[in-house]
């Protein structure tokens, strides 16, 4: 079993990959219902990343401590906007590909 600080490393270099894929994406489908569900996958948790992100941003700002303020906006908020930019490049893949698959 790995121990806490592997487990974080092992998310943080999930995180910052741009090109990771979702367990069972397979972005060569051409099953026609695949864009679907991913466009919903894609679409739940870009929400989710930029609702954390604006939590993220507003507490930021409220922390009185420059060096808690730093850490949080050179880690946190860098990994949060990492995961989002992946999302939302996956939903455009997946928007496209449900356009390819219809024509």
């Amino acid at each position: 079993m790995a121990d806490a600080t592997e487990d974080a490393r092992e998310a943080a270099v999930k995180a910052s990959d741009p090109k990771r894929l979702l367990p069972g994406e397979d972005p060569d489908s051409t099953h026609p219902d695949d864009p679907a569900h991913w466009i919903e996958v894609y679409r739940e948790l870009l929400a989710y990343k930029e609702r954390l992100l604006a939590v993220t941003e507003e507490t930021i700002h409220l922390m009185p401590e420059e060096p808690a303020r730093r850490e949080a906006a050179e880690t946190d908020q860098v990994i949060i906007t990492a995961e989002r930019d992946r999302f939302a490049r996956r939903l455009a893949y997946w928007t496209r590909r449900r356009s390819e698959l219809s024509q």
